[in-house]
């Protein structure tokens, strides 16, 4: 009888190993195809991840220029605006604020290890309503101010670009504290 019972447990395990052989796993091909998958979804995430980590290198740098600018916006803006200092030619750091030429006053600074140029432009703004009025023959009262600062070698993205997108731009109007002669008395 132990016979016969070893001999029905011999033939179940025989019929389950054939049961079991029949399924099928991964071919070698499926495998491959998953790999390339996982390797196109690995490169993109990698390129975003250098992507994100130069833009962030470039915000740092217009974080960096814009303060190189407001600075020199905050100095121009403490010189007095008077008859003398509207006469006085403009430079860095005890200039005036006559006007420039159209392409401006440039200079370079450094501002964290990287250099950067410093452009400023002073315009006068004409304010004469009347060509003919008594107010023609006085000087502007006004000017217009604009501070570029532009990174100067190479760098992160925005800064190597040879565009108005290379640079910060700040810009600002200054006028005498007096009256003017267009005034109604």
């Amino acid at each position: 009888m132990n016979y016969q019972r070893a001999k029905q447990n011999l033939c179940l395990e025989v019929s389950t190993e054939r049961e079991q052989s029949s399924e099928r796993g991964f071919t070698m091909i499926e495998t491959m195809i998953a790999l390339v998958i996982m390797m196109v979804v690995g490169l993109g995430a990698a390129s975003l991840f250098f992507f994100a980590a130069q833009n962030n290198m470039g915000a740092n740098d217009r974080e960096l220029a814009m303060a190189v600018a407001q600075k020199r916006m905050e100095w121009i803006r403490s010189i007095p605006l008077n008859t003398t200092t509207m006469s006085t030619a403009y430079s860095y750091p005890n200039g005036g604020l006559a006007a420039t030429s159209a392409s401006g006053a440039a200079e370079t600074t450094v501002s964290a290890g990287r250099t950067y140029l410093v452009t400023t432009i002073i315009s006068d703004l004409n304010t004469n309503a009347d060509p003919a009025a008594a107010s023609a023959a006085m000087p502007a009262t006004v000017k217009v101010i604009t501070v570029k600062v532009q990174p100067i070698g190479s760098g992160p993205g925005w800064s190597q670009a040879n565009s108005v997108f290379g640079s910060v731009w700040l810009t600002t109007q200054r006028s005498l504290n007096q009256f003017g002669p267009h005034r109604v008395t």
